[in-house]
């Protein structure tokens, strides 16, 4: 039969084991997803669009096509790592392409608290002779801890 010593020290030992199971590091804390959500500015139009996001060193991030029209005018809230350090959004709307920083302090809503998260809107919309444009919107999405 086991002694008591032996007993006690093996239950505190599967206690301070399951106290710190599943944690990477000291002090870590689960970080928000980021977030991109893009919208058709012109409802009469279909625009074939990609979006990538890219980290400081030209990793993607986050990548995704779509086809936007008058029957699909957006998708909303698509997320990647809060792990992640986004530093640049590349839309490519029918084979143009145009680059944005990605936004972060000297915007006054970001960055945003935890567990809130950042992200951008993309809006594809038309310039003033007509060709395509994407105006980014940038903002905190509010998420409900429970």
């Amino acid at each position: 039969m086991p002694s008591t010593t032996r007993r006690a020290f093996a239950a505190g030992l599967s206690t301070a084991v399951a106290a710190v199971a599943g944690c990477g590091s000291s002090g870590s804390a689960p970080v928000s997803a980021h977030w991109v959500s893009v919208y058709l500015g012109e409802r009469e139009e279909t625009h074939d669009v990609t979006v990538a996001v890219l980290d400081g060193s030209g990793a993607t991030l986050f990548e995704e096509t779509y086809r936007i029209s008058d029957g699909n005018e957006a998708d909303e809230d698509a997320t990647f790592s809060g792990s992640s350090a986004p530093e640049t959004v590349v839309v490519t709307i029918d084979g143009t392409r145009f680059e944005r920083d990605w936004p972060g302090f000297e915007r006054a809503e970001l960055p945003c608290e935890e567990p809130n998260r950042s992200g951008v809107e993309l809006w594809v919309e038309n310039d003033r002779d007509g060709d395509p444009t994407v105006r980014m919107e940038a903002g905190c999405q509010h998420v409900a801890s429970g």
